[in-house]
């Protein structure tokens, strides 16, 4: 299919941590109430993730404008290339409100991500650990009759009944939800008024925390919801066509088998999860390692 949507600006947004700078785990520690807060998987970086991600960008998302990293003061990747036209680094300070840093908490930071000045109407948001695996098209996002594809439904429902009632919160499942979420910066402030009180609650939370809002959950909610005449649901019989959730835990005989699997099917795009907990087997993380240098062994324009 021919994208008529061609010369759509689309931009990419990340959010990224280092979570190996000392400075930051200092903050990071101080402010942990938990031993939840402190979980490792949600800052280490053992993978170089984001930066095999960029390469996958490169190769098979061209069409993208500008690439965004979200990220804490003043954090940059130490691989990246500070110069380059198509990639800019975006603090916490620059587009939170200050009430509400310093903030660990990835719901708080994901709600912001829509205030990025001169982002794109339509933006494309992924989590470091989200990749790319073959050609990839604007009209895998959004149709030429501008309907706006929805991932993360089961048959195409209207996600109503997967809502609690008092927590906004839509079930998590995995397999459906780790993958790209196409964004209208409309719609999200739009129900981000709808839900001021819900999203201020979230925002106070420094760690993320069961009752917190969920952005891209509640933005699939609003627009098949609302617009529903304007969205493209995908039944998760198709989406599993194209994409992979894949976690990443220490049995290296069933991540051999599931990383050759991934290797044959070559998603569209696919997410690499970190489920290794406080004891990564060194095995599995050479396995991880080298399934990455092996599918984009090639320095992206964006690296040093």
């Amino acid at each position: 299919m021919k994208d008529s949507n061609k010369d759509l600006p689309i931009d990419l947004v990340y959010t990224w941590v280092d979570g190996n700078d000392p400075e930051y785990l200092k903050i990071y520690n101080e402010y942990a109430e938990t031993p939840k807060d402190i979980n490792p998987e949600r800052v280490r970086d053992t993978y170089d993730m984001l930066k095999y991600s960029l390469r996958s960008v490169e190769k098979y998302l061209p069409w993208i404008r500008t690439i965004y990293i979200v990220t804490a003061r003043p954090q940059i990747p130490d691989w990246l290339q500070p110069n380059h036209h198509k990639v800019k680094v975006i603090h916490h300070d620059q587009i939170i409100d200050e009430e509400y840093l310093p903030t660990f908490n990835y719901n708080t930071i994901e709600s912001y991500v829509h205030k990025i000045p001169n982002l794109s109407e339509y933006f494309l948001y992924c989590c470091d650990d989200f990749l790319f695996g073959s050609d990839v098209h604007i009209s895998d996002f959004i149709d030429n009759e501008g309907k706006i594809t929805v991932f993360g439904t089961l048959f195409g429902e209207n996600l109503k009944f997967r809502i609690y009632e008092r927590k906004l919160d839509i079930v998590s499942l995995g397999l459906v939800e780790h993958n790209p979420v196409f964004f209208k910066k409309s719609y999200i402030d739009e129900l981000q008024v709808h839900y001021k009180k819900l999203f201020h609650a979230t925002r106070e939370a420094k760690f993320r925390r069961n009752d917190n809002v969920t952005m891209q959950k509640v933005y699939k909610q609003w627009v098949l919801s609302n617009y529903r005449e304007l969205a493209r649901p995908i039944k998760v019989t198709e989406l599993m066509k194209i994409h992979t959730f894949h976690k990443i835990t220490n049995n290296l005989k069933k991540q051999e088998k599931a990383i050759s699997a991934l290797e044959q099917k070559a998603p569209k795009f696919y997410c690499l999860n970190d489920d290794q907990r406080d004891n990564p087997n060194p095995k599995v993380v050479k396995l991880i390692q080298d399934f990455l240098t092996r599918n984009y062994p090639d320095k992206s324009g964006f690296e040093l």
